[in-house]
């Protein structure tokens, strides 16, 4: 018995775990989203990620409100075509992402940092009614963009999103100040 409990332990201790893939970009990726190397689209305003930050958000706990200043320069943007560079995220399924959050840097395990409110944008995709694929790699969205108000009726905003993209057209992102996502094993 004790010979056993030895081997255990000694396989115990040189034994790897499997290793951790990150996915690729699939083939049915790269078929749905043609890929570009500009950053904003045509006729749109180019959004990043630290103007959205600055969006300052007032939590009252004892009332479960909050009182949300939004910068001018992205009030101006409310309504308007925007395009922005992200990664996606699934939001109800993953193997439609025709809705997905678009976050600022490739979230890929529990350990990570979740991104705050003001950096996280749920987007839904102009042709619904069939499967949207997943895309690993940075994206660039161009959609109309919704501000969040407690007035609004936005199924984003319904579920406390700060900012939705409708009507929005997804890219892989090629240009040469591409975000990159975390290195996998």
């Amino acid at each position: 018995m004790g010979m056993v409990i030895v081997l255990l332990s000694a396989w115990a201790l040189t034994a790897q775990p499997p290793a951790h893939r990150l996915p690729q970009v699939t083939l049915a990726a790269r078929r749905a989203y043609p890929p570009v190397n500009e950053a904003t689209a045509t006729g749109t305003t180019l959004l990043n990620w630290p103007l959205l930050d600055t969006v300052d958000v007032q939590l009252d706990e004892q009332r479960r409100d909050a009182t949300i200043t939004y910068p001018k320069e992205l009030k101006r943007c409310d309504g308007q075509r925007i395009s922005i560079v992200g990664f996606m995220a699934p939001w109800q399924s993953v193997d439609d992402l025709s809705t997905f959050q678009l976050l600022p840097g490739y979230v890929g395990c529990y350990l990570c940092k979740p991104p705050s409110p003001t950096e996280v944008m749920l987007v839904r995709q102009k042709q619904a009614g069939h499967p949207w694929p997943f895309a690993a790699d940075a994206v660039r969205v161009t959609g109309t963009l919704r501000l969040f108000t407690w007035e609004s009726q936005h199924p984003a905003h319904q579920e406390d999103f700060m900012y939705a993209l409708d009507e929005a057209e997804v890219h892989l992102y090629t240009g040469p100040d591409k975000p990159d996502r975390a290195k996998g094993d």
